[in-house]
């Protein structure tokens, strides 16, 4: 009986420590999602003032997301589709200079970008929302 005892003890602990390493190895492989920002857009008005152009470069993580273009500082803005290569324009988005425009993309619910904020303001914008 003791040597049923032991046997069964080793069992327990050899199912204990697969279990311990399967779970390490399930963490290990589940690395944390960090969502990447979209590339910075180019503004450009058009010849009706309080219109503008926004176009971004191409990036291929982007390729046919839905980008979300709104000017947070007077509620409202625009959906365009990127094209294959990511790249975007969209026309027309109402604001003026320094509005605040948040962009962000989205290719599928667990699929999308971080959201950037840039002034609106003529050419390329890189810098942050104030």
């Amino acid at each position: 009986m003791g040597r049923i005892r032991r046997s069964s003890r080793l069992l327990l602990w050899l199912a204990g420590l697969v279990a311990a390493a399967s779970f390490i190895v399930v963490l290990a492989c589940n690395s944390p999602f960090i969502p990447i920002p979209p590339p910075d857009p180019t503004f450009n008005e058009s010849a009706t003032q309080g219109q503008w152009s926004v176009a971004s470069g191409p990036d291929s993580r982007a390729s046919r997301a839905l980008f979300y273009i709104y000017n947070a500082s007077v509620g409202s803005g625009i959906i365009q589709q990127a094209a294959q290569d990511g790249s975007m324009y969209a026309y027309p988005l109402f604001g003026q200079v320094g509005d605040s425009i948040e962009i962000h993309w989205e290719r599928s619910v667990s699929d999308s970008s971080s959201t950037i904020c840039r002034p609106l303001g003529p050419g390329l914008a890189r810098q942050g929302c104030q």
